[in-house]
């Protein structure tokens, strides 16, 4: 059986639509604001590199790896990661985090997330994206699935559950780059 990846990069058509989190817009203003003070300077070049990054994952650029579960981090199983860095000639500074939603129907787009735009450095990335997902450090997606599911009680508001998470949240607008 073939991946969501799989599938959708066999077809010759790829669809895709980009959909930048609020996180995703502060890290991307602050590293903008550092930009604006060192014109020329290594955020300056940064930042172009992210921005023609994101615009490499909206054309079905495929990232630089898959995510694993790993006991010391957030759950980001279902996520990519894709390196960026100012300088070619050193291990990339930064990660950018997505994942990646099969169409709710046929004929639609695949929509990449991009959660977090974060420093390599003792997993910054990692950590802030688990955050904005709601994911503490060391559950798997599984045992969080589980916890979050609703006690049958009438009296009690339904929790949130993680495949919840798949839909666009009514709180944050739906920005797409074009």
């Amino acid at each position: 059986m073939l991946t969501l990846r799989e599938s959708v990069m066999s077809e010759r058509r790829l669809l895709i639509r980009l959909l930048p989190t609020a996180g995703l817009k502060q890290d991307l203003q602050a590293l903008h604001d550092a930009a604006v003070m060192h014109p020329h300077g290594s955020e300056d070049r940064l930042l172009r590199v992210a921005l023609n990054q994101l615009g490499r994952i909206k054309q079905g650029a495929p990232s630089t790896h898959p995510l694993e579960y790993m006991s010391s981090y957030p759950d980001l199983s279902d996520c990519e990661t894709t390196y960026v860095g100012a300088d070619p000639g050193t291990k990339p500074s930064h990660r950018i985090v997505w994942r990646e939603r099969a169409p709710q129907r046929p004929g639609e787009p695949v929509t990449r997330e991009i959660i977090a735009l974060g420093e390599r450095a003792d997993g910054q990335a990692y950590y802030m994206a688990g955050q904005r997902l709601g994911r503490p450090v060391g559950f798997t997606l599984a045992e969080l699935a589980a916890q979050r599911e609703p006690i049958a009680s009438s009296s009690r508001p339904r929790q949130r559950s993680i495949g919840s998470l798949d839909t666009s949240s009514t709180n944050e607008p739906d920005f797409q780059f074009e």
